[in-house]
């Protein structure tokens, strides 16, 4: 099957085997550069980076929760009478609504763990860092991010789950480019203090993505609950 219009809205409704497509492919190139990230932020001791790496773990955790969610509800089962489908329908929809609702509140944890690295790294001396690593990993990060924006996308503006996941490689892409303003600020002006600053700013971008979605996905499992 492959995407096809909903005549009910400018958006495009995507089945389940190409949702899965996306999340697994989104999944993979999220847990290959978390790895990276945390290899050079150790190295160069950036906390953006670490932060970032932090993130996309989390994000890891995230996209598997959306797959699994998407591939319990698969194959709903049907056995002829419209009550009963109904009931799996429901369920099913259901099961999604909640990767999204736990997927939105981990992002929440996620940023207030990284804001209060961040104050506690303003709080201490600067650390000298290595800024054009720190800038060159931030860029690539920003080309998967925008890799795996373009691939969630589709079918994100009425699917909470996969909206659930796109937010969090949103908030991703975000914390790249902070990391690159950051580096930047380092190498030109030696700001060792933005390190810690656009930690910060990340945070606050991560909470403010993720309160919309946390918020529809309660309106909707109530909508729903018998």
């Amino acid at each position: 099957m492959h995407p096809h219009h909903s005549p009910d809205c400018n958006c495009y409704e995507v089945d389940s085997q190409t949702k899965q497509k996306q999340l697994l492919i989104a999944l993979l190139l999220v847990g290959g550069f978390a790895i990276v990230e945390l290899t050079v932020g150790l190295s160069i001791h950036s906390l953006a980076l670490l932060a970032e790496s932090g993130h996309l773990v989390s994000d890891c955790l995230a996209l598997l929760l959306a797959l699994l969610a998407t591939r319990i509800t698969q194959s709903p089962p049907t056995w002829g009478w419209l009550g009963v489908n109904e009931v799996a329908i429901k369920e099913n929809h259901s099961v999604e609504t909640w990767a999204a609702l736990i997927n939105g509140l981990g992002l929440v944890v996620v940023a207030l763990l990284i804001a209060w690295e961040a104050v506690s790294r303003l709080q201490i001396d600067a650390v000298e860092i290595a800024s054009k690593p720190m800038l060159i990993t931030a860029i690539v990060g920003l080309v998967v991010n925008g890799i795996n924006i373009s691939l969630l996308h589709q079918g994100s503006d009425h699917d909470l789950n996969l909206r659930g996941a796109f937010l969090h490689v949103v908030a991703d892409a975000l914390g790249a480019i902070g990391v690159i303003v950051a580096a930047i600020a380092i190498t030109i002006w030696h700001w060792s203090w933005a390190d810690g600053a656009i930690s910060l700013v990340i945070s606050g971008l991560i909470i403010v993505s993720a309160i919309p979605l946390i918020n529809q996905s309660w309106k909707t499992l109530q909508a729903i609950a018998p």
